[in-house]
């Protein structure tokens, strides 16, 4: 997930223009529930993009931020300097610096296809671990709907419709910038590269098996691009 470093300074400007981005931030939030008082966390916290409008929506929530790019964690503690309840950490999708159910809420938002596939199951568990009984999971990320192989046709086919279709979006919404982001990225995804696209069925296995219920799947319009909430709630 060190990937991001070289973005350090420009990373929230490549997703300005972009509207399926504001709009999963929004669902996100609407699906946050009331956490006035409560703490939560944002894993993959970036330069802090979520963190903020989570501040500003729960003024009294003491917000923790991991991310385990340096360059991302220097950017992210310079915005939020001097802001008491709002705590950067550095860490891992595997290594959560937080007691054992500390939070009642984990967000994150297009990070969590950076974890390797050995490690997902891994990565489900710690989140778990460090969500309070019925604390809330709310995920957000690009998702595919074949899983196999890299070389695979049928997953390839798949993986390619998604990011260009997402792309020729963006460049007729003006997000330039966003469209050849996107567009960088498709080699490394197609060959599993750091970038390690899957279905939502293969993660909400990995959250049930980690102790989450009530899982659900939210599309972020236009669907076709494969931009998903999955939602789910620690077991009691």
């Amino acid at each position: 997930m060190g990937f991001w470093d070289q973005f350090e300074g420009d990373y929230e400007g490549l997703f300005d223009r972009d509207p399926m981005y504001r709009d999963a931030l929004d669902m996100m939030l609407r699906l946050a529930g009331d956490l006035s008082g409560k703490r939560a966390l944002d894993l993959g916290c970036g330069v802090g993009t979520l963190l903020s409008l989570l501040a500003e929506a729960f003024p009294t929530a003491d917000l923790y931020g991991v991310d385990p790019s340096e360059k991302m964690l220097r950017r992210c503690e310079r915005r939020f300097q001097g802001e008491e309840g709002i705590r950067i950490l550095r860490g891992t999708a595997v290594r959560i610096p937080l007691p054992d159910a500390h939070v009642h809420a984990v967000f994150s938002n297009l990070a969590l296809h950076h974890v390797p596939p050995p490690e997902r199951q891994a990565c489900a568990r710690e989140i778990s671990r460090v969500l309070a009984p019925g604390g809330r999971l709310v995920y957000a990320d690009m998702f595919c709907d074949v899983d196999g192989p890299p070389e695979d046709p049928e997953r390839c086919r798949d993986i390619i419709h998604k990011m260009v279709g997402k792309s020729l979006y963006d460049l007729e919404h003006g997000a330039y910038r966003t469209m050849l982001l996107h567009l960088g990225d498709l080699p490394a995804v197609l060959k599993e590269e750091g970038e390690y696209f899957t279905t939502d069925r293969t993660w909400r296995k990995a959250f049930r098996e980690a102790g989450l219920d009530r899982l659900e799947v939210l599309p972020v319009p236009p669907r076709e691009y494969g931009y998903r909430i999955i939602t789910g709630v620690k077991r009691g």
